[in-house]
């Protein structure tokens, strides 16, 4: 148990850090956040595992296999990011330092409630109906050494691939995760995940409230207070993207809602009110891989989303370059909606 919670600690504190600390070293604005490392960690992660499964799944390739490869290529991105940024870690450590010195009373109150949430999720399980599913696929994955060659519900081999959930391997990210850290898929997803990604969800808001409020903490906080209470109060209906946050969040439709779709407004402030610069436009379009992993729902929202945003900066600033940038950013989303127009 004590070696499982060091590799996860490794694989989803460190790792992710390490590779954030790569992307903002060829960024100005928010250089040195932690949040934003971590945020943009996650969005490499993500986007690399995409890249990486979907050929190996149609080849029929072993998790072993998937496995090695993704913890060599982030293992080697990960020491070159130690070695270019070691002086930078420091600088990371004070200004995190720094900014918890200057949280407000909202922002204390936030990660209170952010806390009680986690204690939620320690003391009590949610079960969903897609476990049945998504959490089985993992499971036997990591059992018969496969990546989505046998159907969770029978057990029997897939003669034929499913194409709507073949494009979005989640569950596979899972279960090479799952293969790492030597813990079973379903702790995985509803202890860890859940953690995880709700402190991930709420550092993408911060992120998201410091850019709309020019760096102002206060008004940072009170947005992120706001935040919080319509999450808490968002079980009005099964399908709220604040209900999604609470109960479902190790399941990738609901990473696709609650952090990685916030995450594409995040960026394209960035990019296009702050003058971001060529990095942010490769993690954008890391992110738009992201978007099509977690979630087949992703391959059109993420790109639907950032052509609306695109479009509409393109004609504030009467940029065509805004355009052509972001239709290169949604490429890998036309290209899974190609593959499953044609594999369907």
């Amino acid at each position: 148990m004590v070696k499982s919670l060091i590799l996860i600690a490794v694989f989803l504190g460190l790792l992710p850090f390490l590779l954030g600390l790569l992307y903002t070293r060829f960024i100005e604005e928010e250089k040195e956040n932690l949040l934003l490392q971590m945020a943009a960690g996650y969005i490499i992660m993500f986007g690399i595992f995409e890249i990486m499964a979907l050929p190996l799944i149609f080849m029929r390739q072993s998790l072993t296999l998937l496995t090695g490869l993704y913890l060599g290529i982030l293992g080697v991105a990960a020491v070159i990011s130690l070695i270019l940024n070691r002086k930078r870690i420091v600088l990371v450590i004070n200004d995190t330092i720094g900014g918890i010195r200057k949280f407000t009373p909202c922002i204390w109150a936030v990660l209170l409630l952010l806390m009680g949430q986690i204690a939620v999720y320690i003391r009590y399980q949610y079960s969903n109906a897609d476990d049945a599913f998504f959490v089985a696929s993992a499971t036997t994955s990591v059992a018969t050494n496969t990546i989505f060659a046998y159907n969770p519900y029978t057990g029997t081999a897939y003669s034929k691939l499913p194409p709507r959930y073949l494009l979005s391997p989640f569950h596979a990210w899972n279960a090479v995760l799952s293969r790492i850290t030597d813990t079973h898929p379903a702790i995985m997803a509803h202890m860890v995940f859940m953690i995880v990604f709700l402190v991930l969800a709420y550092a993408v808001y911060a992120l998201i409230g410091r850019a709309l409020f020019a760096n102002d903490i206060e008004k940072t906080g009170y947005f992120l207070t706001v935040l919080a209470g319509l999450h808490v109060f968002a079980a009005y209906s099964e399908r709220t993207s604040g209900l999604f946050l609470l109960i479902r969040l190790w399941q990738g439709k609901a990473v696709l809602a609650g952090i990685l779709l916030p995450l594409i407004l995040y960026l394209a402030v960035r990019l296009f009110l702050m003058e971001g610069k060529r990095a942010d436009w490769v993690l954008l379009f890391l992110l738009m891989c992201a978007c099509c992993m977690v979630s087949s729902m992703g391959i059109m929202l993420g790109a639907v989303m950032l052509g609306l945003l695109g479009i509409l900066f393109a004609f504030k600033n009467r940029s065509f370059r805004i355009l052509v940038y972001t239709g290169l950013c949604c490429v890998p989303n036309l290209l899974c909606a190609g593959i499953y127009l044609m594999i369907r």
